[in-house]
């Protein structure tokens, strides 16, 4: 009798381990799954890509500013301004011809600068030998094509003996806001394509958008490869070119997922 209750009572302790062993293998295989999914769960995350996405676009401006400077000299103040008020006379009536409207041409102030006269050791004296006077004629429009024109032929007044300086015309867009918005959205769609190839041949697909990063925009002549941390805003000539560069990271996925 006391041989069979021993007997049993070892037989209980062996199912016991056992049950004990398999608890702990079966917790351990549960921790390691549940550690390896977590690891890959943070592999997944940490997959990303990043790309650059380039857009440009043709624009053309719509507005000209031209500036034209006027000079009459003399010995005395009144002959200076004599020949001053010719040579703007004469400059009103070549940009008449050409069609602008008295709404489109400013006129600024006068300036005055006097000569002193020198003695025989080349000093200057408190004497004036003469007088220089200077006025700016300013142009502003939305016939661009009226400015560039008119720029090209002004020198003809030189041929009269009119004394003026044309400086080059300025030609700007007001529509360079609307634009922008229009090149951003086209870079951000280059770097996804570009971002989709890379991930097609990684086995991925795209996901979210993680960080996005916008370049300075630049306003250049057609096909120009001209670039400037600061940003590039030609005014020399009528048709330009807008360009942007868009940094963007995009988040990876696997493909069987």
């Amino acid at each position: 009798m006391v041989y069979t209750v021993r007997v049993n009572w070892i037989g209980a302790v062996a199912a016991l381990a056992a049950g004990v062993g398999l608890s702990v293998v079966l917790s351990t295989l549960l921790a390691t799954r549940a550690y390896e999914k977590r690891v890959d769960q943070i592999e997944r995350a940490d997959q990303a890509v990043t790309v650059k996405g380039y857009a440009r676009t043709g624009l053309t401006a719509d507005t000209a500013v031209w500036s034209i400077g006027l000079t009459g000299r003399g010995g005395t103040q009144e002959e200076a301004y004599e020949t001053l008020r010719f040579n703007v006379a004469r400059t009103r009536a070549f940009l008449d011809a050409r069609g602008f409207e008295a709404s489109e041409v400013a006129m600024r102030p006068i300036e005055a600068e006097e000569h002193p006269a020198r003695d025989a050791r080349g000093r200057e004296t408190l004497a004036v030998a003469g007088y220089t006077l200077r006025r700016t004629a300013t142009v502003r429009t939305g016939d661009v094509e009226r400015v560039r024109q008119a720029a090209s032929l002004v020198t003809e007044l030189l041929g009269e003996g009119i004394t003026l300086s044309s400086h080059a015309p300025e030609y700007t867009s007001s529509r360079l806001g609307e634009v922008k918005v229009d090149i951003i959205g086209g870079a951000t769609a280059d770097a996804r394509r570009r971002a989709e190839e890379i991930a097609a041949r990684a086995g991925a697909r795209v996901a979210e958008v993680r960080n996005a990063r916008q370049g300075v925009m630049q306003v250049t002549k057609p096909d120009s490869t001209s670039v400037s941390s600061y940003g590039i805003y030609d005014t020399s000539t009528i048709q330009k070119q807008a360009s942007i560069v868009m940094t963007i990271t995009f988040g990876l996925e696997d493909e069987r997922e």
